[in-house]
């Protein structure tokens, strides 16, 4: 553990290991301003409850999208469902190509 003016600081492989990402990709976040840092010789150090507050928004992110995505599909599956009562016999690309059509 290192410790700047009273915040506890990780490098980035240990950045890495709490949010469950690559050290380049902590590195991109710090190159691209998403997450401050600060070097020390060639380590680039970042506060830990930062790296922390960015994991869990990521992950809650995710979670959203990945229950957007779910209600998107069954709305999809529903309007398709409903659509298809006119379609006797029409295939799965007919159904997708109505679908696109109707946007």
């Amino acid at each position: 553990m290192i410790v700047v003016d009273g915040v506890e600081m990780v490098d980035v492989r240990e950045a890495a290991r709490l949010t469950h990402r690559a050290p380049e990709t902590i590195r991109r976040w710090v190159w691209n301003g998403r997450l401050p840092a600060t070097k020390q010789g060639n380590r680039l150090l970042i506060a830990r409850d930062l790296v922390t507050a960015l994991a869990d928004a990521h992950e809650a992110m995710a979670a959203q999208d990945s229950q957007d995505s779910q209600d998107s599909l069954a709305a999809w599956a529903e309007r398709v469902t409903a659509d298809r009562t006119g379609l006797a016999g029409a295939s799965a690309a007919d159904l997708v190509w109505d679908d696109r059509a109707g946007r």
